[in-house]
């Protein structure tokens, strides 16, 4: 495996360095903001008013069910954008985004994003940039849940939190969610996605599963079943 093919699907949702150097100069625009986990940014149906910039932290973008059940649709690490689809289309957010670490976040107003639009064509580029890597993520979430066995579609939510060691000998992934949120995540019950996890540790493709730290131990056939 070379490094591209190792590196963690957050960085195709994070503003990257050369763009935040472009939004660093607007950041006095802004209204800085500390949120704890678990601080609800915005609730399903309200309007989204506001552009945020997540400078540090993590948040999740939610969906949940008229029974309860929740649906994680998107995760962001900073240094990423929150809430571009609502805030430019205008309409109630039928989502919500939940904190999920402390965070610091910039909260641009309308006035303030559309005065800097008209004059920087680079946070132009870099908002359609943000949203088109989400688009991306969303399209590749469809086409497994579509077409992909529940055993890959672990593996690749698996490699999308994943890492390496050093001299690249050893290989984890940073999963973050409990067995009944990856299950919501992946659209299962908890039973069979245990079942499943136990099916891949008793075949020494992955260790144990825990949310902190979960090991690839046979990354050989940890790939194939992604690309199934």
């Amino acid at each position: 495996m070379n490094d591209t093919e190792i590196k963690s699907i957050h960085e195709f949702s994070q503003v990257s360095q050369k763009d935040m150097r472009e939004w660093d100069k607007y950041l006095p625009l802004a209204v800085k903001q500390k949120r704890p986990k678990g601080y609800e940014l915005f609730k399903g149906g309200e309007i989204w008013n506001k552009l945020y910039l997540c400078q540090q932290g993590e948040a999740k973008c939610i969906r949940v069910s008229p029974e309860g059940k929740e649906k994680i649709l998107w995760q962001g690490v900073a240094p990423c954008l929150l809430g571009e689809g609502p805030f430019f289309d205008g309409l109630p957010t039928l989502s919500s985004f939940v904190i999920t670490k402390p965070s610091i976040l910039y909260a641009f107003s309308a006035e303030t994003v559309y005065s800097v639009l008209l004059k920087d064509p680079d946070i132009v580029t870099s908002i359609i940039r943000h949203l088109s890597h989400k688009i991306r993520l969303m399209h590749n979430q469809n086409c497994c849940l579509s077409f992909s066995e529940l055993s890959s579609r672990i593996c690749m939510y698996l490699y999308q939190k994943m890492y390496s060691s050093d001299d690249k000998k050893q290989f984890y992934s940073i999963p973050g969610l409990t067995q009944q949120d990856l299950a919501n995540h992946l659209s299962v019950h908890r039973v069979t996605l245990n079942k499943t996890l136990r099916l891949l540790e008793q075949q020494g493709i992955i260790g144990p599963y825990n949310k902190k730290i979960t090991y690839i131990l046979d990354i050989d056939t940890f790939m194939r079943l992604i690309q199934e």
